[in-house]
């Protein structure tokens, strides 16, 4: 058998190996073997035995050799031994570092940070929860495109799509407590046991990427039919679970990261708007407007204050117009669930997670907050048909529109804000979006 048969094998097979015959699976040189311990240990108990690298204790942190100053690909493979925390890649990006963080804050979210100043768990690219199993090997591949100002970092997790973030590489920064002492090398930060089996990192050849790079309109592939417009120009996390959804509903999903004009919109039949931090413009205010009274459909999806603010939004200027209002954070009930009820969007009365949220007013209520005796309470789901077939559906809690909740679920369970400790009720989200945009997608032909 040929070597270049032999390696084409091992990547094939990756995700069936057990953990005792994972190792690197890529023809490129694995750094773990010759690299110089003592001198690239910067805090941490770090130790190596039969070609595998082991980290222990909090705030571990070990540089890579090798000066990165443009465009590159690294790869590492890991197994997190014990723990729920962190397990981290340092990236270089020109001048600066950023830290891309798995299972940050015992499993919480998913992210990079800093951007903007914010961390991994509240900014573009946080996927909440973000825990990882122990005992399991994964394969975490991160390719980062530097041009000029701006970087692009995408990644996937066991061949699966992942974290994706492109912006200005000034919005990108560390703590201190993060930081490698050189600003030019790749590294590793974790706060629990963790084994590393394999590290590779090459330049990156444009024509050889693993990953789709986020663009500014990046149109997945669905096929031909009505276009949901997923903006992600206002702080949105990327689009996630909608691939899917297009393909058994028969419509396309473009992501723009390009302010809202309107020429954007001429061919769009539902504009998503899930969870925006930042302010929208005059002017993309009245193009949304505009949008809806023409026959266009808007869903709007906010959650808490600390994760999305309702003043620098300016969400509300949105739908006010049609007579809805989005209310300020109702009070917290910890994993305490919600309703949809059976009508004229969902068919069946659908069970929902909710952890904390606000409240809509105006339009249709169809989705309830349920109380601590289980009681339908305060509407956190409402719609309105607006004259000239334009629709709005307006969520004042995100967890339903993230997917999340599961039939093992209890309500009134786990513990407070603290994603990786708690199983949250509510498991029809999958059914209960499903249903939302079909409603919205099915207006104007």
């Amino acid at each position: 058998m040929s070597t270049r048969y032999l390696k084409l094998t091992v990547v094939i097979c990756f995700l069936h190996l057990s953990q005792d015959l994972l190792f690197a699976q890529t023809g490129n040189q694995n750094l773990i073997p010759t690299l110089n311990l003592k001198a690239a240990t910067v805090s941490g108990n770090w130790t190596r035995s039969e070609g595998e690298l082991t980290a222990t204790g909090k705030n571990a942190r070990l540089m890579l050799p090798g000066k990165i100053a443009d465009s590159y690909a690294i790869t590492v493979e890991f197994t997190r031994n014990s723990g729920e925390d962190s397990i981290g890649v340092v990236l270089p990006i020109g001048a600066r570092q950023c830290l891309f963080n798995l299972s940050a804050f015992q499993g919480e979210a998913h992210g990079i940070g800093l951007i903007d100043g914010k961390l991994a768990r509240d900014n573009a690219t946080t996927i909440k929860p973000g825990t990882l199993k122990n005992k399991h090997p994964y394969r975490l591949l991160i390719e980062v495109d530097v041009k000029k100002d701006t970087a692009t970092i995408s990644s996937q997790l066991d061949g699966r799509p992942s974290l994706k973030w492109s912006g200005n590489s000034k919005s990108l920064s560390m703590f201190a407590a993060w930081k490698l002492p050189k600003t030019d090398q790749a590294g590793l930060y974790t706060n629990s046991d963790v084994t590393f089996h394999s590290i590779t990192i090459n330049s990156l050849d444009p024509k050889m990427r693993m990953t789709a790079p986020l663009t500014k309109n990046n149109r997945e592939t669905t096929p031909d039919g009505p276009i949901l417009y997923y903006d992600i120009a206002h702080g949105e996390a990327p689009a996630r679970n909608l691939k899917k959804l297009g393909q058994d509903q028969r419509f396309t999903v473009l992501s723009a990261s390009d302010p809202i004009p309107t020429k954007s919109l001429l061919k769009i039949r539902l504009l998503y708007l899930r969870g925006p931090t930042k302010s929208f413009t005059p002017s993309e205010k009245k193009t949304i407007i505009d949008f809806v009274r023409g026959g266009g459909s808007l869903m709007l999806v906010l959650d808490e204050e600390r994760r999305m603010p309702l003043q620098k939004t300016g969400v509300n200027d949105l739908i006010s117009p049609f007579g809805m209002k989005l209310t300020d954070d109702t009070e917290y009930l910890h994993n305490c669930g919600a309703i949809a009820k059976a009508g004229k969007i969902n068919k069946e009365d659908r069970e929902l997670p909710y952890s904390g949220g606000r409240a809509v007013t105006g339009g249709t209520p169809f989705g309830y907050q349920l109380d601590q005796d289980g009681k339908p309470a305060q509407v956190f789901a409402a719609y309105q048909q607006i004259d000239g077939g334009g629709k709005i559906v307006v969520l004042a809690e995100g967890m339903s529109s993230a997917f999340m909740g599961t039939k093992e679920g209890v309500r009134l369970s786990g513990v407070p804000r603290n994603p990786a400790k708690t199983t949250y009720w509510g498991k029809d989200s999958a059914l209960f979006m499903g249903e939302v945009i079909a409603w919205l997608m099915a207006g104007k032909k």
